[in-house]
């Protein structure tokens, strides 16, 4: 799945707080691309390879976490359930779920259960940032 986000795309706004965003992926190559993106617009950026990981990182994390960026589909635990769990830690936590299935959030089915933002793949790096800012600033 090729995300083609290139920082300097990405124009910054002005100077930004240092919120940190999370950013879960299991492909090595996205999660960097995502990572150098957002650092370069001034986030301080944590990352995890999985759902088990990223649940592991946001325990130890939380009160600095401000926003997860999740790919849906992993191996050991999906985006989808390891965003669930960390509400129970952090309820209200912002996240943008990502999927290269369009109608990926439709997989939810519960009308019960908290769904975060969602975005297809490719993303755009500038709707990305719009996005961030515009739930980060919600806060």
């Amino acid at each position: 799945m090729a995300l083609s986000l290139q920082p300097a795309d990405v124009e910054a706004d002005g100077p930004l707080e240092r919120r940190t965003i999370l950013v879960v992926d299991d492909e090595v190559m996205v999660r960097q691309m995502l990572q150098d993106c957002l650092e370069d617009c001034g986030f301080n950026v944590l990352t995890a390879m999985d759902g088990v990981e990223a649940c592991g990182l946001f325990m130890k994390e939380s009160a600095r976490i401000d926003l997860v960026v999740s790919d849906v589909l992993m191996p050991k635990m999906n985006g989808f359930y390891a965003y669930q769990l960390m509400c129970r830690i952090k309820p209200g936590l912002k996240a943008i779920l990502v999927s290269g299935y369009p109608n990926g959030v439709e997989m939810i089915n519960d009308e019960h259960l908290n769904v975060p933002e969602f975005m297809a793949k490719p993303i755009s790096p500038k709707e990305l940032l719009v996005k961030i800012r515009t739930m980060l600033d919600d806060a």
